[in-house]
């Protein structure tokens, strides 16, 4: 088979093979047992492909992320100093999808190289976002599964059944290569070398070849189509007519993304208008294969929450079609974007029973401040229960987040162990995705005793204007004594050990609390700055189980809400609540202040944090 090899390509191929060759032989030469292996490299890229295609400009693909079996993110622009990135779609509909893997993981284990990165993608299509995880027994066990619920990415990359094969340059997001994995199989993959010591870095450089020959002409290569398997998406599903504005675009843009996208709101548009959301059509798209819309993006696969913002695969598919196919709208029809109407009281509640105004602060248009920290004697003259509260900034393009403790009067914020010995007791914070009403679940609530003061911490950040801010704080007041005082507690293993190296990825950080009385737990909130990359928290019971309670795999600094579970969890006595995440100082953070600084803990938003919020009530008590 091995010797047949040759008689098998085309001329066309077999003279594009001999050009990449020649352009590499020398490198090739320096580097000692690899001379042989970077045109046999080349020589099964081109087997495989069925034409080797000269055009001008070759087929990309935008960036795009996906959650992997283990709930890890992974975006391609991330390994943009990659030579490579391997993709080979798999499918649970498909029978032959672990033989296929098993064909994946010989080329990917011949294939040592620090440039060339692999991952497979499930492309099972779902309605809903679903249970996804490893099916796929050992095969896949450390190979990342990307899961594309929508196919969005998929039909992007021009696959099409199970066993296909698409490689790209995470860089420009230029597709290297688009064939199948079959077609190594049936050319004797078996008979070749990949042992690590051929393999080091001549793929790596026949990859970044093959983009270009001696002329400098481009090139890429299409592989042939495999009938292994149903394709992913039947006729039917792919050639339905186009999404329809005003019955299918529009109420999901109403559900998902008016109310923040709404005037005042703090996104940096209003979805008032068809017109408005066509002028972002492309920004909207973008940020939803990159899944940074919308901003709640947990992992759909650990738990429920209420105030997640889902959305489906199958709204994903909605909303990309439209806009891929010309975002159409008649403007003689009713839009149903201009009915939606502004709450005539900024008060969501309605008027609260108490409104506290906090002290006017001028915030310079430049300039780094430190906090501003307020103490007010409230006037309440028998204990109050509080059922809910609703912070309102002055501006909020300056108030970044603030804190709120019920204490003792004459108390200091610097008062040693505050919350740990009970004399502070944590009543409720505003914080970028979370500037709506608060209400404690039911048989809840904060009790203030009377003759106690509210304490008050604001962060404020300078955007390039002078604005004055005062906040202003609503409470609402329970009606009966509830059953259960409602609990936040800060779980971080504190702001002195944290010590992030310059450039770093993936700087890992873990804490662990024990309840001693069994909890009813209803909300959870990571809490990291601008460095922070992802957070897990969990619970191991008594007998060693754990179970994974929230899974952040893309954390957001401007997003920082309290995750409500729609179903409480019940933590026995004796439950170890953990938290496990990681910090990127490298520049691949887009919001890294200076990946080139040593990153210590600290209040600032360049400095670093490392809290987990668990919100509960104990049982009986």
């Amino acid at each position: 088979m091995v010797s047949n090899w040759g008689h098998t390509l085309t001329w066309y191929q077999r003279s594009q093979a001999t050009i990449v060759c020649r352009a590499k032989r020398n490198i090739l030469r320096e580097s000692a047992g690899l001379k042989m292996l970077g045109c046999r490299f080349f020589w099964i890229v081109a087997i495989v492909s069925t034409a080797a295609l000269a055009d001008d400009t070759a087929k990309k693909i935008g960036d795009f992320a996906l959650l992997d079996q283990n709930g890890r993110q992974h975006q391609l622009r991330k390994y943009s100093e990659r030579d490579a990135v391997f993709l080979l779609s798999i499918g649970q509909q498909c029978s032959k999808s672990l033989r296929i893997l098993d064909r994946y993981n010989l080329l990917r284990k011949g294939a040592h190289s620090p440039n060339i990165v692999f991952f497979a993608i499930d492309s099972t299509s779902r309605a809903k976002g679903v249970d996804a995880s490893n099916r796929y027994g050992t095969a896949g066990s450390d190979l990342p599964i990307l899961i594309d619920d929508s196919l969005l990415i998929t039909e992007s990359l021009g696959m099409h059944r199970a066993g296909d094969l698409v490689i790209v340059e995470p860089a420009s997001g230029e597709i290297l290569y688009n064939g199948t994995i079959e077609a190594y199989e049936g050319m004797g993959i078996n008979a070749l070398d990949f042992s690590p010591g051929d393999s080091a870095v001549s793929i790596a450089e026949i990859l970044s070849a093959m983009k270009s020959d001696e002329d400098g002409q481009k090139f890429a290569l299409s592989g042939g189509q495999t009938d292994s398997c149903e394709p992913f998406l039947q006729g039917e599903q792919i050639n339905r007519e186009s999404p329809d504005y005003t019955t299918e675009v529009a109420p999901i843009l109403k559900e998902k993304c008016v109310h923040c996208h709404s005037r005042g709101g703090i996104a940096p548009f209003a979805m008032d208008s068809y017109e408005v959301v066509k002028g972002w059509s492309s920004m909207i798209k973008e940020v939803l294969l990159t899944r940074r819309m919308p901003p709640m993006q947990i992992d759909p696969r650990v738990k429920h929450f209420a105030n997640a913002n889902y959305i489906e695969p199958s709204e994903m598919r909605i909303l990309i079609r439209w806009i891929d196919e010309g975002a159409l709208f008649s403007e003689n029809l009713d839009d149903p974007l201009k009915r939606v109407s502004p709450s005539a009281t900024q008060w969501q509640l309605g008027e609260p029973d108490h409104i506290l105004q906090l002290p006017a602060f001028r915030v310079p248009a430049t300039g780094v401040l430190d906090y501003e920290n307020v103490t007010i004697n409230l006037p309440f003259t028998n204990s109050v229960w509080i059922k809910s509260v609703h912070f309102i900034p002055g501006d909020r393009r300056v108030l970044h987040h603030l804190m709120s403790y019920i204490a003792p009067r004459d108390s200091r914020l610097s008062d040693a162990a505050r919350e740990e010995t009970g004399a502070w007791k944590f009543l409720e914070g505003y914080a970028p995705g979370k500037d709506g009403a608060v209400t404690f679940p039911h048989q809840t609530g904060v009790f203030i005793p009377a003759g106690s003061s509210l304490e008050v911490s604001l962060h404020y950040t300078t955007f390039g204007r002078e604005v004055v801010d005062q906040t202003s704080i609503g409470l609402y007041f329970s009606d009966e004594d509830p059953r259960y005082e409602y609990s936040t507690y800060a779980l971080s293993n504190g702001g002195s050990n944290i010590s992030i190296p310059p450039g770093v990825e993936e700087y890992k950080m873990s804490s662990s609390h024990t309840f001693e009385d069994a909890i009813m737990l209803y909300g959870l909130r990571p809490h990291m700055h601008y460095r922070g990359k992802y957070m897990r928290m969990s619970v191991e019971y008594l007998d060693g189980t754990v179970e994974d309670i929230i899974n952040v795999p893309n954390y957001n600094f401007a997003w920082q809400p309290t995750y409500r579970l729609s179903e409480p969890m019940l933590l026995p006595s004796g439950s170890r609540v953990i938290v496990d995440g990681a910090f990127d100082n490298s520049r691949h953070n887009l919001g890294n202040p200076d990946p080139d600084a040593w990153v210590r803990g600290g209040a600032q938003s360049w400095d670093e944090m490392f809290i987990g919020y668990f919100s509960y009530h104990r049982i009986g008590k």
